[in-house]
């Protein structure tokens, strides 16, 4: 919601004090200052300002004709001239609250918020009744988010003019921006009794009232905007995003496809679209949304990856792993993406290129523990033991009590006839899961090695006391001979 709404307001200001300025332009002068309204009125600006240059020729120090030199600047969006003519007004009326409007006006133009609060609160002390000068205090206040003055200042202008659509606006955005949605709400609805078809406060409304979890409500905001203007996509898009949210698929894909078809280029309303359908479980006419939204937005790594996601759903990996590519492509921090890509990968049998996307990924999320662990379980399953050993002692740095990782530690211990060290990680390993039966089997291979043959039958025993068919276990200790076993997942 635009919160300079008060700069118009303060020029028609001027304009309706004018009949009580022209006695400083007299002698001839009112016919020219009329002529400056009727041109100021009918938006020629330009030509207004010629005629007040004329003027100032005559009455260079009158404060009418500046104060009205500065306003028509404003209007032209010279602010430097409307701050310097503005001023020039004030050293002749000191007292006029208009002017110190209009020049906090300008001040705000330059971005010099708090200069322009200063003129706001000088306007006040001339005109303590005047409402422009507490509803642009309140802006200002706003800006320098200085809330509880500002909301003070809202309501002293609301006290004096209480169905003022702009104050009732902005009370409810600086309310709202405070975090105080229910009661921005109750102030946008009064003002939307003063003016019931602004499109920009309903789509204001619909968006609190879905983001509150009234999505009944929120759709019947949007109704009301098709009401007014049934071409906009953008409300349609609206309405098909409250109607999702409130699990009305089949009206939330019609709103989006009404939408798609009067904004052929809409990405949000392909993308939606799609994103509807596959809850409906409509997967062909997902994915062919989904490219439509691609036509408007090529790049965007979003839908590739839902693309992508959909594909792996349909078990087509080929498809698959070309969408998570441009996915990555469009965004090589895509998290969920490169992980997709990997496990795609992986799945295909495309092991080198599964490795470069864990890599890639550990490599930018170091704190991402699950892609650390398919890293090493790679890196274990491709017999690179450093690469491997490596990560998986990261892991139990940050996790100690991870069975799984104890356990691939202790294989390459014992595959490097470290026979101490692998027993430590696969009591660690049995420690931290009693279930892991692999650490359990390989504590006992590990023992069995030491010829420790009594410890060894014992945990053998253990892991058959759990899964009597426990096969590992069952032949080591039929037999009593080695059998290494990695983990599941390993």
């Amino acid at each position: 919601m635009d919160m300079t709404r008060h700069v118009p307001r303060l020029l028609l200001c001027v304009v309706m004090l004018l009949s009580l300025c022209f006695a400083v332009g007299a002698d001839g002068h009112q016919a020219a200052l009329e002529r400056v309204y009727a041109l100021y009125r009918d938006g020629a600006y330009a030509d207004a300002k010629a005629e007040l240059d004329g003027l100032l020729k005559e009455l260079p120090d009158s404060a009418v004709v500046l104060r009205w030199r500065g306003t028509v600047a404003l209007a032209l969006d010279e602010v430097d001239d409307a701050v310097k003519y503005l001023k020039a007004s004030l050293a002749a009326d000191p007292n006029s609250a208009v002017t110190r409007n209009n020049l906090g006006t300008a001040y705000l133009r330059k971005g010099l918020t708090k200069l322009a609060a200063q003129e706001f609160e000088k306007a006040i002390y001339a005109e303590p009744q005047g409402f422009e000068g507490h509803y642009n205090l309140a802006t200002a206040l706003g800006r320098l988010r200085e809330r509880a003055r500002a909301f003070a200042e809202f309501e002293k202008a609301l006290q004096i003019r209480p169905q003022d659509f702009g104050a009732l606006v902005g009370y409810g955005r600086l309310l709202e921006l405070d975090g105080q949605t229910k009661q921005a709400i109750l102030q946008y609805e009064l003002a939307r009794t003063t003016d019931p078809n602004n499109q920009s406060l309903l789509f204001t409304l619909g968006a609190l009232y879905s983001n509150l979890g009234n999505q009944t409500k929120a759709a019947a905001i949007y109704s009301e905007v098709i009401k007014l203007e049934p071409t906009s996509a953008a409300a349609h898009i609206q309405l098909g995003t409250a109607l999702y949210r409130d699990g009305k698929y089949e009206q939330a894909a019609e709103a989006f496809s009404v939408a798609a078809t009067m904004d052929g280029n809409s990405f949000a309303a392909y993308f939606n679209l799609a994103q509807t359908l596959v809850r409906m479980d409509r997967l062909d006419a997902a994915i062919d949304a989904y490219y439509k939204a691609l036509n408007a937005d090529p790049g965007n790594s979003m839908a590739h990856y839902r693309i992508g996601l959909l594909w792996m759903k349909k078990n087509d990996l080929e498809k698959a792993s070309q969408a998570l590519v441009e996915a990555v492509k469009g965004n090589p921090n895509h998290r969920l993406a490169r992980t997709s890509l990997a496990q795609c990968y992986s799945a295909l049998g495309r092991d080198s290129d599964a490795l470069e996307q864990w890599e890639a990924l550990v490599t930018a999320f170091r704190d991402d523990i699950g892609a650390r662990r398919s890293l090493a379980g790679l890196y274990f399953r491709l017999e690179l033991q450093d690469e491997a050993l490596r990560e998986y002692l990261t892991i139990l740095s940050e996790d100690a009590d991870d069975s799984l990782a104890h356990n691939n530690v202790g294989l390459i211990y014992l595959r490097r006839a470290n026979l101490s060290a692998a027993g430590v990680h696969f009591a660690a390993a049995v420690t931290a899961d009693p279930t892991n039966l692999y650490a359990v089997n390989n504590l006992g291979v590990t023992l069995e090695r030491k010829g420790k043959a009594g410890e060894a039958i014992e945990q053998y025993r253990r892991a058959l006391a759990v899964d009597s068919e426990f096969a590992p276990a069952k032949k080591n200790l039929e037999r009593l001979s080695p059998d290494l076993v990695p983990a599941v997942g390993g």
